[in-house]
Formats: C-alpha cells, sequence, structure tokens
C-alpha cells in the first residue's frame, strides 16, 4: 500500500475458525474488526474494512495510514492490524513471520491485543516488558514472548474474568465459551472494546504508555449506563480467501 515504515503493527490474538467467533479467547479478534470499523468510519474509508488473508504470514492482514488532528498539528500513522491464522498457542509463528515481512525491529511498536483471566469483564490492564510471569495464563502471549525472545512488546489485555466461585468450569472450558448476556457479560465486553479503542488511539497519537495506563486502566468499578448489545461482531471482508 505504502512504502512508508510500519509505526505499529497491532495484532489481535484468537483461534481461527467459526466455532472461536464469539468466544473470550477471540476478545483480540473482536476488538480488530472493531476497531478497524470505528477508523474506517473515523477517516471515511471503504466499510466494511477489506483484510487481505496473506497466507504466507499465516495472517489476516489490514494495512492502513491513520490521519489525525492534535491541536493545529495534523500527523499520519501507518498502522497495520493483523489476526494469525494460526491457533493460539503459536501466535508468535505468525507475529514473527509479520514483523520481518514489514521489516519491524523494534518490539515497541507492535501492541497485542487479548483476552485476561486475570482482569476482571470490563476492564483494561496495559503492560510492556516484564518477565515471562507477567504473561501468564495467556498462551498467544507467552508464544510471542519466546519467539520473538523478548517480552518488552506492549500488551492490552482486555478483561474477560474467571468461571464464577464454586462452578464446575474450567478455565480452557471457561476462555473457550462464548460471551453470554447473563450479568451483562456481552454489553461489558461491548463497552470494554470502546474504552481500549479510545485508549488505543489516545497511546498511538502521544507514545506515552505511563500516562495511557494511568487514564485509562484507573477504575475498577463496572461501569454504568452499559448499552445493551445484541452482537459483539463487527463487519470486515476478507480478500484472497
Amino acid at each position: 500500500m505504502t512504502t512508508r515504515p510500519v509505526d505499529y503493527l497491532l495484532v489481535g490474538l484468537g483461534n481461527p475458525g467459526q466455532e472461536y467467533t464469539t468466544t473470550r479467547h477471540n476478545a483480540g479478534f473482536l476488538f480488530i474488526d472493531y476497531l478497524a470499523n470505528v477508523m474506517a468510519l473515523d477517516q471515511k474509508w471503504r466499510v466494511p474494512p477489506v483484510f487481505q488473508r496473506r497466507m504466507a504470514l499465516s495472517a489476516d492482514v489490514h494495512d492502513v495510514v491513520f490521519s489525525y488532528q492534535k491541536g493545529s498539528v495534523s500527523n499520519s500513522l501507518r498502522i497495520v492490524f493483523a489476526k494469525p491464522l494460526t491457533y493460539m498457542n503459536e501466535s508468535g509463528v505468525a507475529v514473527k513471520k509479520i514483523m520481518d515481512f514489514y521489516q519491524i525491529t523494534d518490539p515497541k511498536k507492535l501492541i497485542v491485543i487479548s483476552d485476561d483471566i486475570n482482569t476482571l469483564p470490563g476492564a483494561l490492564a496495559i503492560q510492556d516488558g516484564g518477565d515471562m510471569k507477567s504473561l501468564a495464563g495467556q498462551k498467544g502471549q507467552e508464544s510471542i514472548a519466546t519467539v520473538l525472545g523478548t517480552t518488552n512488546f506492549i500488551r492490552f489485555r482486555l478483561g474477560v474474568g474467571k468461571p464464577p466461585s464454586g462452578s464446575p468450569t474450567t478455565i480452557p472450558q471457561w476462555v473457550l465459551g462464548p460471551f453470554s448476556r447473563e450479568g451483562k457479560e456481552m454489553d461489558l465486553f461491548y463497552f470494554l472494546m470502546g474504552h481500549t479503542t479510545q485508549a488505543l488511539l489516545d497511546f498511538v497519537q502521544t507514545n506515552d504508555l505511563k500516562l495511557c495506563r494511568k487514564k485509562f486502566t484507573k477504575s475498577k468499578k463496572i461501569p454504568s449506563g452499559l448499552v445493551p448489545t445484541e452482537s459483539l461482531i463487527s463487519p470486515i471482508h476478507i480478500e484472497g480467501m
């Protein structure tokens, strides 16, 4: 699309296949599609957004230049959205291929979005660096760190919580289960996608992760005024299937 360098690579994690589409483990996929639609509408691009199926990269890719205004200053960023076609536990394989193809050598240009069982539904956690223990519980994040040989990339972790206390549901069953209307879980995740969009766009425009974390991760309360949500799926078009 353009020869300018990529400013940020946004990778949403999940599992390919219709049976996984609305599961908690596909929070990253759901968010990437949501964000692509928000940005397309803002920039008056083609809607639904078009992703290219790049089998050589083991990913669906959406490569765009995003223009924005801060005060009197106009700026733009080249952003690549990606959804690995590998399964969650092998996400690192696809991420390495994508980074090599786009000649991205700085891990700080990689932002990975995934589900997080250790964060409450409706809440966002933001991480970078740390040791491998900081990735515990998210096999896709662990795979990326192992393949890249660093944890020095940025993680936006979307809270999906854990099974209710006393529930016979195991963690694998929980993350591979669909978002539910019970307890306003779907409404909470829809709110979280909007909240995370604000956080992510704020970060890519300021490159100030500390400030972003302070502004968008401090609240531990369940948000009020949730919008009832019928579906978490955002429309996209895939070319090259």
